[in-house]
């Protein structure tokens, strides 16, 4: 093992063993999911740590525990109220804020407490968890909402952690080593299985090795073109018609300053919006059936007139950046407008909420297909990412149905794969043999990585294949 491995597991894997345990509330788990991380990691370690092994390690850990949670979710049982370990004598541990919320993130959906964990324990902002989750920075800010919304209603009936789940001492190096050992083990003795068996079916196939002449067969006519694995089974995938209507923003910007830039649809949850691509600065507009729940310290709260309706107008800052914030009711609908990053001022806020009229801006989705489930539709939308379900809308709860995401770890698969989607190298995870595939990753190019997760779906291998042949990612590298 390489002594720089052994240096960083000795000293780094106690934080990730915590950031683990964060995720999935098991101490023993967590464990596990870093030695495992660890394992996978220690025969690309010269290429990892010449980057940035802390951040590599923890996107890895983020997606080997929604790995494990899908295998083993039926184990998990979340409740309102939670018993109180601490004793009477304990008074510190019983009121400790910290312990409070620690043992509440366990009652929160996966992806909302995924969020919140990297962005108040590992102190990322939303650009950085969106590219570790591969979804949009949308995405990431009404997950943000939604579980603090959800720790707020839930912080009347705390339950602290015990002492001894704080501490987490390092992986021991010698399990890394056994399980590295193992896995590299297991391939070559998979290799070796393949490779025999290809020699003895060459020994089967050409007829000079046969110790008998064939026998003689009546012939059948040829079939035009032999079947391609990815269409030897029934699809439940139905072609979707191009007379679809796309997502929409109900309303358009009467004025909007040439420093915010172009402006492109987003769907999150039950609201849709416009937002800006620029960064750090930016500006988002949502309109839905429920007030945008607030993720930003606002210093101060007031209530203007937007045509003649109260509004409410919060200014604070984000990231020590200045935040200004606006919304009201209209149309039915709550409307917000936000600038970030200090981009907007509260003049020119205002502005924007009083020449927004009525109409229609259409998204122009950068990854479109031509193949879904039955009755799914789209659910959620950025530049980067695509969800379809069968749910009008993404609920608090993730919803069974297919994510498309475009991200730029392209380890996850080499150039070198023997598998093929669409002329592309390929890769297919699957936690449980008996199980539908839980991901598959396309590489598209030196940069870029399609990631389709079925999320419970239960699309066979084939028919995973088959949509993912339908996706077109608009760019240079096509579909």
């Amino acid at each position: 093992m390489h002594p720089e491995f052994e240096d960083y597991v000795r000293a780094r894997s106690g934080p990730l063993v915590g950031f683990a345990y964060l995720l999935c509330r098991d101490r023993h788990l967590a464990e596990d999911l870093v030695q495992e991380v660890l394992a996978k990691a220690y025969h690309r370690w010269d290429r990892i740590e010449a980057d940035n092994p802390d951040a590599y390690l923890r996107k890895a850990v983020v997606w080997a525990h929604s790995s494990w949670w899908r295998r083993l979710s039926h184990r998990e049982r979340p409740l309102e109220t939670t018993p109180d370990a601490a004793g009477d004598d304990d008074f510190v541990q019983r009121h400790a804020v910290r312990d409070e919320l620690w043992a509440l993130l366990g009652t929160l959906p996966r992806r909302q407490r995924t969020v919140l964990v990297l962005r108040f324990f590992e102190d990322l902002d939303d650009e950085r968890i969106a590219e570790l989750m591969d979804c949009s920075p949308a995405t990431v800010r009404v997950h943000a909402h939604r579980g603090l919304a959800a720790l707020r209603t839930r912080l009347a009936n705390p339950a602290p952690v015990p002492a001894g789940e704080r501490a987490f001492p390092a992986v021991p190096v010698e399990s890394v080593r056994r399980r590295a050992v193992g896995g590299q083990r297991r391939r070559q003795a998979g290799l070796a299985v393949a490779a025999a068996a290809v020699i003895v079916a060459l020994i089967m196939l050409v007829p000079g090795w046969r110790s008998t002449p064939p026998p003689v067969t009546t012939p059948t006519p040829t079939p035009s073109a032999s079947p391609s694995p990815s269409s030897a089974a029934p699809s439940v995938l139905v072609p979707v018609g191009s007379g679809g209507e796309l997502p929409s923003f109900p309303y358009k910007p009467g004025w909007m300053p040439a420093k915010v830039g172009p402006l492109e649809v987003t769907i999150a949850m039950d609201m849709t919006g416009l937002e800006s691509i620029g960064r750090p600065g930016y500006v988002l507009l949502y309109a839905g059936p429920s007030p945008y729940d607030w993720d930003w310290e606002a210093a101060q709260t007031r209530t203007v007139q937007v045509n003649g309706v109260n509004a409410t107008l919060r200014t604070g800052t984000l990231e020590d950046a200045p935040a200004v914030g606006l919304t009201w009711r209209r149309d039915g609908r709550w409307v917000t407008v936000q600038s970030f990053g200090g981009l907007l001022t509260v003049a020119e806020v205002e502005r924007i909420a009083r020449e927004l009229r009525l109409g229609k801006v259409t998204a122009t989705p950068r990854i479109t297909y031509s193949l879904a489930p039955p009755g799914f539709e789209v659910n959620s939308l950025g530049a980067q990412h695509l969800c379809l379900s069968r749910e009008p809308r993404l609920r608090p709860a993730d919803p069974v149905g297919i994510c498309v995401h475009v991200g730029t770890d392209t380890s996850m698969v080499g150039p070198e794969s023997s598998l093929l989607v669409g002329g592309r190298p390929a890769r297919v995870q699957r936690d449980d043999p008996a199980r539908p595939p839980t991901a598959l990753w396309i590489r598209l190019d030196e940069q870029r990585v399609l990631w389709v997760e079925p999320n419970e779906a239960d699309l066979s291998e084939a028919d995973l294949i088959r949509f993912a042949e339908s996706v077109t990612v608009a760019g240079p590298a096509g579909q």
